[in-house]
């Protein structure tokens, strides 16, 4: 039997793997003989198969679990081992069904699978397939209760609040946070979240890319020496900044073609309050002048990467002189 997991919930995909395994031993105590775990960054295919082919010893059944299967992505990383890799091998044996009491459990966490690959769709065609989808932001806030309230912790609601908008819809990000600030206190409180629990950098980009076209200037610069001091770097700011403008022009073509905030929000596939604040920007600044931002931008990113220009003295010039018109 074959069952594929993946997703971008790290925890989740892990619990899944777990789940699926103890299920298939139907009683039996999971162990290193009859439960065996490999990294697919460091064992070869046709090896996975051999092990599932294996009689555990004193057991009626066995689970090969074999994670971080990279050659399963898009695009696919490149791996010291993948010249080893005998692909063919592993079609086969998905395509023959796999054996009756070996389970090989296939899994990698990221939702960026290869769907056109002769090894996905054999999968999908001989193979259990469970994806980890990322939860909506009602399903997170209530996700992020549940477990707040299932582990007895004590929180303020405006801190529990801010934890959810921080920590976005990761799993792992969330758990990590929550052993971070129970070692810290025995009461959550707001100010607590904002000391401890860093905001997403895409969140930090969007709120300079507000301020800019709110013409706070100043305050944007003011934000990346607090970014600089937690050592993101300006090349990343300057792509993500990149992205918002390109957003902002592709929302700026919509709403001029009569599409509401509803209907932005659901071609762009963004969330609706972020539809909405893109919407009052329209009008604050024209499509050449975004092209224009975008233009200096890259090349921004360019003198950065050639070592022309000091890559936070630049970056902080550039959110100091930016104008909309």
């Amino acid at each position: 039997m074959i069952c594929l997991i993946y997703g971008n919930q790290g925890p989740t995909v892990k619990s899944q793997i777990k789940k699926n395994g103890e299920s298939f031993l139907n009683g039996e105590k999971p162990d290193d003989l009859n439960f065996i775990k490999l990294d697919g960054n460091n064992f070869l295919v046709q090896d996975v198969v051999d092990e599932c082919q294996y009689v555990a010893l004193g057991y009626e059944k066995k689970v090969v679990s074999l994670e971080n299967c990279y050659f399963l992505l898009k695009p696919k990383p490149r791996n010291k081992i993948d010249a080893d890799q005998d692909y063919d091998e592993l079609l086969r044996f998905i395509q023959s069904g796999g054996v009756e009491e070996t389970l090989l459990i296939l899994s990698v966490t990221s939702s960026s699978i290869d769907e056109k690959s002769e090894i996905f769709k054999a999968l999908k065609e001989k193979a259990k397939i469970v994806e980890i989808t990322d939860p909506d932001e009602k399903g997170w806030n209530e996700y992020v209760k549940a477990f707040v309230a299932k582990k007895g912790i004590t929180i303020d609601r405006d801190a529990l609040i801010e934890l959810a908008s921080r920590t976005d819809g990761d799993v792992g990000l969330f758990i990590n946070s929550v052993q971070v600030l129970t070692l810290y206190t025995n009461h959550i409180r707001y100010k607590d979240v904002c000391l401890l629990v860093s905001r997403p950098l895409e969140d930090n980009t969007f709120l300079i890319f507000n301020l800019l076209l709110d013409g706070n200037n100043a305050e944007a610069a003011r934000m990346l020496k607090d970014l600089k001091i937690n050592g993101v770097e300006p090349v990343t700011l300057i792509s993500q900044l990149a992205n918002q403008f390109r957003l902002l022009n592709q929302v700026s073509y919509l709403y001029r073609k009569k599409y509401t905030q509803e209907e932005i929000a659901k071609e762009l596939k963004i969330k609706p309050g972020r539809a909405y604040v893109l919407s009052k920007y329209v009008y604050k600044i024209s499509e050449k002048t975004i092209h224009q931002v975008l233009d200096d931008l890259y090349q921004l990113d360019l003198d950065i990467k050639s070592g022309q220009v000091d890559r936070y003295y630049a970056f902080e010039m550039f959110l100091l002189k930016f104008k909309t018109q």
